[in-house]
């Protein structure tokens, strides 16, 4: 009888799964029961993060404007593996809908639905940076905001926050909400922090200002914090950044506080508290662009210095890393001198548009930096380069045609993500929804004294979607 033939033990088997993309193993779990289980338990979870994540890195993800009417904004990725780039999905519709009245946006949404034009409004924006591989979205088209996971596609919306009262455009700019991702190591779970603004007072201090976290994948709503509120105006403009146990933002005391003054709201993940990080004490006076980011573990800090005779032309750059965060001490990393680099490569950003780190690549040997598009030129200016401080060497990465290169018309951020298996977590409206069948019955009286459940029970009862699902499901006119 011959013989049968091998079979490979369950831990090996277990140790190639991990080293597979997150769709691959999504599919995986459907060979039994039990791989199910163990692909989709925590510690294999955390082993796939380290082990896909090994090589073939950096991945950059881009969003890409449609062409015409008839094709959709597309997600592409971008690789040393894939240089030419991949397609990872299509834009989905909940990312490009617009269904709600501009009196009703959001205030950042509220701005942006006024300047933005009718292709820009298709395309979400991003609004985190990268956690263990989700990111945060907005539709900006409905002010609506997801958790995205753009390695397996999986996407999950947020559930309505506290509203920042904003009604007029005219007012976007001291009534707002800024949002960010990080996670909490002890309880192994994904946290989405908001903050929101209501107003200022005759001083350009918030009037009004408050914190609300959700715990991503959970039945919970948002919540308020105990740990106080962030000490001055974090900016709307630019995404938030989680690295070392916190997430970041640039801020301000004041809304007309002077760039110099300008220094780093940080939050604890684990303790609920904000802090505030100082800028390097010995950073030149004239760098007057910021930029966060998160280089090799680290918060970065790139720091821009205009020329002092045209003050739209970049002339040197900063690149910073927080080696110590309860004291603010900061590394300088290196110098970039744009004078000296090759004229196809900074020519764009003589006209105001300037550059930003992304990542390491090359076991840090080189940063990865990335050129948004010139919404003033005619033609797309989108640029991805990388650079070696060690020799001062650029390489252009997006030379080489395909799906992403430099000729294509790519809008919006470009963002780092990993190969990952976190999961976004359901829908908030589905949860409403199922609560709504089960509380639709219940008088204003009854709905009331549940208020006093929990800060969720709370939140979910006094939220709009739960009062507009209520009102749709139930045949009777209930009013709160």
């Amino acid at each position: 009888m011959a013989d049968q033939s091998p079979v490979l033990p369950d831990h090996v088997l277990e140790d190639i799964f991990a080293r597979l993309p997150a769709k691959s193993v999504l599919r995986c779990r459907c060979l039994s029961h039990a791989w199910a289980a163990t692909l989709s338990s925590q510690g294999f979870v955390d082993r796939h993060l380290r082990l896909a994540n090994r090589h073939g890195g950096p991945r950059i993800l881009f969003l890409q404007d449609s062409f015409s009417h008839e094709t959709l904004p597309k997600v592409h990725g971008w690789s040393p593996d894939h240089p030419g780039g991949t397609t990872l999905m299509e834009v989905p519709r909940a990312l490009r809908r617009s269904h709600r009245c501009p009196q009703s946006l959001d205030a950042s949404a509220f701005s942006r639905h006024w300047r933005s034009t009718d292709q820009d409004s298709l395309v979400p924006r991003l609004v985190a940076q990268h956690c263990r591989g989700l990111v945060i979205l907005e539709a900006t088209g409905a002010g609506t905001h997801f958790v995205f996971n753009p390695s397996t596609g999986q996407m999950a919306a947020l559930p309505e926050g506290r509203s920042t009262g904003c009604r007029h455009a005219t007012d976007a700019y001291h009534e707002y909400a800024s949002l960010g991702i990080g996670y909490d190591m002890p309880i192994k779970k994904h946290k989405v922090v908001r903050i929101w603004y209501r107003g200022s007072n005759s001083d350009e201090l918030p009037a009004s200002v408050g914190c609300e976290v959700y715990v991503v994948n959970s039945t919970g709503l948002w919540r308020p914090t105990n740990g106080g509120a962030p000490a001055g105006w974090v900016n709307q403009n630019e995404t938030s950044v989680f690295a070392q146990g916190h997430v970041h933002w640039l801020g301000k005391r004041r809304l007309d506080s002077p760039s110099e003054e300008m220094f780093i709201i940080s939050f604890s993940l684990g303790e609920e508290t904000f802090g505030t990080i100082q800028l390097p004490p010995d950073m030149e006076s004239h760098c007057t662009h910021h930029y966060l980011t998160e280089l090799g573990g680290r918060l970065c800090l790139f720091s821009t210095e205009f020329d002092k005779v045209n003050t739209l032309k970049p002339h040197r750059h900063y690149v910073w890393l927080l080696r110590i965060h309860e004291t603010s001490t900061w590394d300088l990393h290196c110098r970039i001198e744009v004078d000296t680099l090759p004229r196809k490569i900074v020519g764009p950003m003589h006209v105001g548009e300037v550059m930003s780190p992304l990542c390491f690549m090359d076991n840090g040997r080189r940063i990865v930096l990335v050129q948004p598009r010139n919404r003033l030129a005619c033609a797309p200016s989108f640029k991805l380069h990388a650079y070696a401080p060690a020799t001062g060497d650029p390489e252009n990465l997006m030379d080489r045609g395909g799906l992403v290169s430099s000729k294509h018309k790519i809008l919006k951020h470009a963002a780092l993500y990993q190969e990952s298996l976190s999961y976004p977590g359901h829908p908030h409206v589905d949860i409403i929804f199922a609560m709504s069948l089960v509380l639709r019955k219940l008088s204003k009286k009854t709905l009331t004294r549940l208020k006093y459940v929990s800060r969720s029970w709370r939140a979910m009862i006094e939220s709009e979607d739960f009062r507009n699902t209520r009102l749709t499901i139930s045949p009777l006119d209930y009013h709160f």
